[in-house]
């Protein structure tokens, strides 16, 4: 049950003495300011006062299911659990494979360059080198074989 009250200001009376006209709108500015922080803090507080409640409800409706059926209400709740571990489950495993791509990603910027480098200082050839090395043997061994080609006998031609 709410109980509103409002509170009025008494009327101002006028005062006995002069009161400079600067000063005389300061002071209605100041009060019209006041007056709207108190409309907004009366909005607040209502809008409050319906969180709590609605809360209030909320919670009371919780204990109220508790206080019936506790296997039930401990159920849904570990249900619920189970369904937001596996959403945590799958995020995390959908980060750790995007870390592990990005970690061998860095790794083989590395040690392939080092790697070319070492067997180039050792004299090791490359993929490249031994498919250059392949085409050219090719290319020797199509050569022999049109130089130690039987050669053609020529056609000898019959006159009629």
């Amino acid at each position: 049950m709410t109980r509103k009250t409002t509170r009025r200001a008494p009327p101002s009376k006028p005062l006995p003495f002069d009161v400079p006209p600067q000063i005389d709108r300061a002071l209605r500015t100041a009060a019209e300011k006041v007056d709207a922080v108190r409309d907004e803090t009366r909005t607040v507080a209502s809008k409050v006062e319906k969180t709590v409640r609605a809360a209030a409800t909320s919670a009371k409706r919780t204990g109220e299911t508790l206080a019936r059926d506790p296997k039930r209400f401990v159920e849904g709740v570990v249900l619920e659990a189970r369904s937001n571990l596996k959403n945590v489950g799958a995020d995390v495993s959908r980060e750790a494979g995007r870390l592990a791509d990005e970690v061998a990603r860095r790794v083989s910027a590395v040690v392939e360059p080092a790697l070319e480098k070492a067997l180039h200082r050792l004299n090791v050839p490359t993929q490249r080198d031994l498919k250059t090395l392949v085409a050219k043997v090719d290319a020797l061994g199509r050569k022999m074989e049109q130089l130690h080609a039987p050669a053609r006998k020529p056609r000898s031609r019959t006159r009629a």
